[in-house]
């Protein structure tokens, strides 16, 4: 029989992506109020990898990807997309389509896991209508890789390059939470 052990503590993750900057600062400041202060800040970047978002939000959508320092349980991902959803429905526009779209994930030594309230083949529920979808995985010597699914921003070298810099600054704060040691690199 196997044991049950605590899991190691993530890295949270958020995503922003907007096209008007003074909504992003405001719901920016938000997400600190509710998850605490900010260690990295990307580059913001052109959002030209899908028209999913174009109806609703319309065009030259910028995004960004904000780490926070505070490392938090795997399973408070739930509560952390319920309060992302929160804030983005504050910023509605007159037709009900958001200015801002705020996706929270979590960074482990093994994967990085995004939450969404949209269900399908690959996403795990978890609770209260969320969802957890296994975007990237972390292989030894290679770093953080894509699956059949993964968004294509997410498969973007930029993105992962950026994903395995955050896991190697917080690589020996993981391993400190971690039950496994340092077998991770």
């Amino acid at each position: 029989m196997s044991k049950t052990l605590k899991q190691s503590k993530a890295v949270l993750i958020i995503a922003f992506m907007y096209r008007d900057l003074e909504v992003y600062q405001s719901a920016l400041n938000e997400a600190i109020e509710n998850f605490g202060s900010i260690k990295i800040v990307s580059e913001e970047y052109l959002f030209s990898h899908s028209i999913y978002y174009k109806e609703e939000m319309g065009e030259n959508l910028k995004k960004r990807f904000l780490v926070f320092e505070n490392m938090i349980e795997r399973d408070y991902l739930v509560e952390a997309k319920k309060i992302t959803d929160k804030i983005e429905k504050k910023y509605l526009d007159e037709k009900g389509g958001r200015k801002i779209n705020i996706d929270p994930a979590i960074l482990t030594l093994e994967n990085f896991i995004l939450a969404t309230n949209k269900n399908f083949t690959h996403r795990i529920y978890l609770r209260d209508g969320v969802f957890a979808d296994l975007t990237l995985i972390y292989k030894k010597k290679k770093g953080y890789l894509e699956l059949d699914w993964t968004y294509a921003d997410y498969s973007s070298e930029e993105t992962k390059s950026f994903l395995n810099n955050v896991r190697d600054l917080f690589y020996n704060r993981l391993i400190e939470s971690s039950p496994f040691g340092a077998n991770w690199k």
